[in-house]
């Protein structure tokens, strides 16, 4: 398999905030994500950003991310 790990961009909000969901299903706490989108596109692509993600991707899909 290939992948390519990128920093994310804000487009890669929406993508970001799926896996976060997929993780908290995964750990059964679903109801704990109460980040939104909006969230993640200011809290890590604004002005001064709070945190630094990298996305992996394959074939152009996002499919993990280290937040």
């Amino acid at each position: 398999m290939n992948f390519i790990i990128r920093k994310a961009i804000r487009e890669d909000a929406l993508a970001i905030l799926e896996l976060i969901n997929e993780l908290a299903l995964f750990e059964k706490e679903p109801e704990a994500v109460v980040v939104t989108v909006e969230d993640i596109k200011r809290d890590g692509f604004g002005k001064n950003p709070l945190f630094q993600t990298l996305v992996a991707e394959k074939e152009d899909e996002i499919v993990g991310m280290a937040l």
